[in-house]
């Protein structure tokens, strides 16, 4: 199997951006909040192709060493997982098919993903922020201070709502090659009441598990060939 993608997630984040201002509201209680962990978020997002934009739920569960996300359109999903030595474990979780494919460190290092821990906890990295985005002003809203970024990271147009307090976004704004993509922070607190939970161990026992090293001697499966398909022998996005 040739280089497949690693995470949707990434991908989002250095995907091209235009700047969009859009009204929106904070979900109430953010500034009730008073850790970072556990956090369950829930995002509108919207794809706007020029023709018909399409929305959708975006979700994302936030521990100490671990991270959730799942696409309600694509009904897709990813979990990363940090051990006590910073190595990083990914796995992509495809719903439909119910199938998990499993990336160890050494994968992720022989595809060339690159990313940080505190990227894949705030879904942006933070060190970019007031750096390659400059800060153009904040504002309090009750006991929640946001401050809005926006600039060009890597040649990238880019424009991101933040919450420091929360160290997550409260709006993020990309351009990608099929048209702008939006997520906007909808609801968020310290249990999760959606309908879309994080994935349980029982669920994940009954899902057939890939690993990404054997995947060059799988050509020949119909499953791998439809996953092949669905990532599009590269980038997708979640919701992201």
């Amino acid at each position: 199997m040739k280089t497949l993608l690693v995470s949707s997630l990434i991908f989002f984040l250095t995907a091209c951006a235009g700047p969009v201002k859009q009204m929106y509201t904070l979900p109430e209680g953010l500034g009730e909040i008073v850790t970072t962990t556990p956090l369950a978020c829930r995002f509108d997002k919207q794809m706007a192709d020029g023709i018909s934009p399409q929305n959708s739920s975006w979700y994302f569960w936030r521990e100490a060493q671990r991270t959730e996300t799942r696409d309600e359109r694509s009904n897709q999903g990813e979990v990363w997982e940090r051990n006590h030595a910073g190595q990083l474990f990914y796995t992509r979780l495809f719903y439909n098919e119910r199938v998990a494919l499993e990336f160890v460190p050494g994968d992720l290092a022989a595809t060339g993903a690159t990313t940080s821990w505190a990227q894949l906890s705030s879904i942006i990295d933070p060190n970019i922020l007031g750096k390659e985005l400059p800060l153009l002003s904040k504002e309090t809203s009750g006991k929640t201070v946001v401050e809005y970024y926006s600039g060009t990271v890597k040649g990238v147009a880019t424009e991101v709502d933040w919450l420091p307090a929360l160290q997550l976004p409260a709006r993020i704004v990309k351009q990608l090659p099929e048209g702008a993509v939006t997520l906007v922070l909808a609801e968020c607190g310290k249990g999760s009441k959606f309908a879309m939970t994080p994935i349980t161990k029982t669920e994940l026992d009954k899902f057939r598990h890939l690993d990404y090293t054997d995947l060059g001697d799988m050509e020949e499966d119909p499953m791998v060939q439809h996953l092949e398909q669905l990532m599009g022998g590269g980038h997708h996005h979640d919701g992201h």
